[in-house]
């Protein structure tokens, strides 16, 4: 078995940015991120030269950018003042997309990711006050002492984890679900793969490379895990139905559009179309 291209979760941030610099070159790009290829680097370029032949990654990666752009601006325009972004990787979006510039962008991630950052954005300006914490989100009781802080000090917060909850345990995501719960006037935006999908991603060819940081988290019921945990959906956004909105459908192989058509023929008119999304949470009335 050949050595895989991901050796570790950090890898994927190079990854990631170089699928948003690959996006942005495109005449038809649904955004442009005139940073991402400088965050990425040669470390991301190569990443996703031996990826090619996985189209829906950079699809995935693509639609969620927008996606997660427009939750973001949405919950800023209601009144939040803080981002926190837990596993912030090579975002860019405090540079490349205008914020009020009393908005508080607060970056976490573990402290390579974050050096890395800070070196190749040194002479860069964001739109808004951005802050940087390097932390292994694993240490959790370091954790739980950041989003005290953080609740302390702001009264609406949103958390963002883009791409970082599928490489998580069930039991790690269920904490970290309880730890936010505590923060004060917050909402999170947290992915969504349905259990299906979750299946059904383990069989693709592009697995083999994951193995250094596969995806763990595969609740039964992930309605059900965090209504458990004390939240509740307020937003729902599917990449394959935003996708098409966009222009950019999701590049399925000819095998599994048919078989998404007999699905559809038997009743199950959902199918792919919300099978992975990003979602807002907020506590439940209970809890708030």
């Amino acid at each position: 078995m050949p050595e895989p291209v991901i050796t570790g979760v950090p890898d994927t941030a190079f990854m990631v940015a170089a699928w948003r610099a690959q996006e942005s070159e495109r005449p038809d790009a649904i955004f442009r991120d005139p940073f991402a290829a400088r965050l990425a680097s040669e470390r991301g370029r190569v990443i996703a030269e031996r990826l090619q032949a996985n189209r829906m990654g950079p699809w995935q990666v693509t639609v969620r950018t927008v996606v997660i752009d427009a939750l973001i601006r949405a919950a800023v325009e209601r009144g939040v003042g803080t981002v926190l972004n837990l596993g912030a990787g090579l975002d860019a979006r405090p540079y490349r997309l205008s914020w009020p510039a009393s908005l508080r962008w607060i970056e976490v991630d573990f402290p390579q990711t974050i050096a890395w950052k800070e070196e190749i954005l040194r002479d860069d300006r964001a739109s808004c006050r951005v802050e940087r914490i390097a932390l292994d989100l694993a240490d959790r009781p370091a954790r739980r002492r950041l989003l005290e802080d953080v609740s302390a000090s702001s009264p609406a917060t949103l958390v963002l984890t883009e791409g970082v909850v599928p490489y998580l345990t069930n039991d790690a995501v269920g904490e970290l679900a309880d730890d936010l719960l505590q923060m004060r006037g917050v909402s999170w935006i947290v992915e969504y793969v349905s259990p299906e999908a979750a299946r059904f991603r383990k069989k693709l060819p592009f697995m083999r490379h994951m193995r250094a940081a596969p995806f763990l988290f595969e609740p039964a019921d992930w309605f059900g895990f965090f209504a458990a945990h004390g939240w509740r959906t307020t937003q729902e956004k599917y990449l394959s139905i935003e996708g098409r909105r966009l222009g950019r459908p999701a590049p399925l192989a000819g095998w599994l559009r048919a078989l998404l058509r007999i699905q559809r023929a038997l009743g199950n008119r959902d199918g792919f179309g919300k099978s992975i999304g990003y979602l807002v949470l907020a506590p439940s009335k209970e809890q708030v």
